[in-house]
This record gives C-alpha cells, sequence and structure tokens, in this order.
C-alpha cells in the first residue's frame, strides 16, 4: 500500500511541528485543518484574533495542538518573537507556510504608493520576513520544508494588477533564490502558484472601488476549493516538487509563456479583457466602458 502524505510527512519530521501564516480562514486555515488531523502541533499567526481563536478550537478538535499568535506579517520584529516563542516551546519548525496575503487590483495610476507598498509590505516582505525566521531555525536542526504561497500572477501578469503581480513575482524569485540556496542544508522549498482561489480575499482587497468589486466576483466564481489545494501542494512538497502550479490552466499559461514569450502578454490582456466585459454585466453600476 502506497505511503500517505500525512504517513510521509510524520515520517520525515516526527516531532510533527509547523508554522503557518493567514492561519485563521481561508488557504492558511486548510492546511492547519489537514496537519492538525495528524496530531501536529501548529502555530497559528494572523491579524485576526477572534478567528485565530475559533481555529485553534477546530486544531484541538481534530486531535492536534494549537497556539496563536496574532500579529501582522509585515512587522518582522513581532513575527521574530512568535517564532521564537514556538521554537522556545516546542523545539523547532518542521513546515513552515508563507500563506498571509491581501489582494489589489487598478491601474497603477489609480493605486496609491502607500497602497502598493501595502501590498508589498504584506505579501512580499511578510513571506521574506518568514523566511528570514524560518530558515536558522531549520538549518540549525538540519532540516525542514518551507513552503511559500505566490499566485498565477506571479507569472502570468494580467493587467490593472501591477502591485500584486509585482509581490507575486517576488515569492516566486525568492522561494528559488532559497531552494538553491538552501539544498545542501537539507532543506527544502516550495511555491504554490494557482489562479482565483474560493477564500476572503477579495473581501479585503485594496485599491479602487471597481477593481475590488471584480475581485470579488472573481473569487465567487473561482472553482478552486482551499482544501483541496491545500492537499494537493502537502503532496507536491512530500515529492520534493519546487513549483506547484494549479489548475490545468494555470499549468497551459506557466508553459504558453516559456515557449511563446512574444504572444502571451497579448493573449493575457485579451483574455482578461474578455473576463472582465463578462464579469462587468453582472455588476450594478459598472458598465463594459469601465476597463
Amino acid at each position: 500500500m502506497p505511503e500517505s502524505t500525512e504517513q510521509y510527512f510524520s515520517r520525515r519530521y516526527p516531532a510533527k511541528r509547523a508554522f503557518i501564516t493567514g492561519a485563521a480562514s481561508g488557504l492558511g486555515l486548510s492546511f492547519v485543518k489537514i496537519l492538525a488531523a495528524d496530531g501536529w502541533k501548529i502555530g497559528l499567526g494572523d491579524i485576526d484574533e477572534a478567528r485565530l481563536i475559533a481555529a485553534a478550537e477546530a486544531v484541538a478538535t481534530a486531535g492536534g495542538e494549537a497556539t496563536i499568535y496574532t500579529f501582522d506579517v509585515s512587522d518582522s520584529k513581532k513575527f521574530r518573537n512568535a517564532v521564537q516563542n514556538f521554537c522556545k516551546k516546542y523545539g523547532g519548525i518542521d513546515i513552515a507556510v508563507n500563506s498571509a496575503g491581501i489582494g489589489c487590483g487598478g491601474p497603477i495610476d489609480e493605486v496609491s504608493i502607500e497602497t502598493f507598498k501595502k501590498v508589498i509590505d504584506i505579501n512580499l516582505m511578510g513571506t521574506v520576513n518568514g523566511c528570514h525566521c524560518f530558515v536558522p531555525v531549520m538549518k540549525a536542526q538540519k532540516s525542514g520544508h518551507i513552503l511559500n504561497i505566490a499566485s498565477a500572477a506571479a507569472f502570468a501578469s494580467v493587467p490593472n494588477m501591477s502591485a500584486y503581480n509585482t509581490s507575486k513575482a517576488g515569492v516566486l524569485a525568492l522561494s528559488e533564490t532559497l531552494r538553491g540556496e538552501l539544498q545542501d542544508h537539507n532543506l527544502l522549498v516550495t511555491v504554490l502558484m494557482t489562479t482565483y482561489v474560493r477564500t476572503n480575499v477579495g473581501l479585503s482587497s485594496l485599491g479602487p472601488e471597481l477593481y475590488n468589486r471584480r475581485a470579488q466576483e472573481l473569487v465567487k466564481q473561482a472553482q478552486l476549493e482551499p482544501d483541496y489545494v491545500a492537499r494537493a501542494a502537502l503532496e507536491q512538497m512530500a515529492a520534493g516538487a519546487l513549483y506547484v502550479v494549479l489548475p490545468d490552466q494555470a499549468r497551459f499559461l506557466w508553459r504558453f509563456k516559456r515557449f511563446f514569450p512574444q504572444k502571451f502578454w497579448r493573449f493575457i490582456a485579451d483574455e482578461a479583457q474578455r473576463r472582465l466585459l463578462k464579469i462587468d454585466q453582472s455588476l450594478p453600476g459598472a458598465g463594459s466602458d469601465s476597463i
């Protein structure tokens, strides 16, 4: 009988220690639930304390052990304090998931510099802060696996998403860099890149109101469920993958860009316009002339 993903991680990391950001909801919570069901000890990081408490209760019910940490991932000091507290309590971290993030849409001249910086601070620097905390711990114990949550936006740069695309492209570059940098330390790095996942990320998106409404509609129409994505990512992590690209549509775009780079950007722009025209027809007060 083939080894399950849970059995693989339990064998490779018998201490079963994980630290997950964005853990109170969405994709982060899906990772929490899967690991909790296998008895892991999990550090839950998020800015939403009420939801963190609910997530911790779910972990206990599933058979895991949770410690909650309320902080903003863009705050490197608070991030480090949380990781140090968890390591003092459990002795290390075996799996780390940088899942916290925020959406943002709008043309670059309609997105303020302050908003652009906030997206970079949370999505990119939040992931950098995590890696900066996790890597020394894992180097010291000579084992560990980091999963960074990017997006298909990391390589498929849809117009009117410059802040988000830039932040996620940075997460991809960071992950590729660390994979090579850490290979001699018995540490693995994986980057997850998906199209829209049905979570609440659209509700907290930054940028002009019209683009927020569009983002919410795109998320509402998404075919990917967070539990499926989390399990698929863990399966690919167990296989040692650097890139996890979901679903088939995203894998098509990934290959298209590599083989036909000169045609790719026009294809992406045309497809984005076609999709927004369709979405705008269902949004009250947003006509097709608003693209």
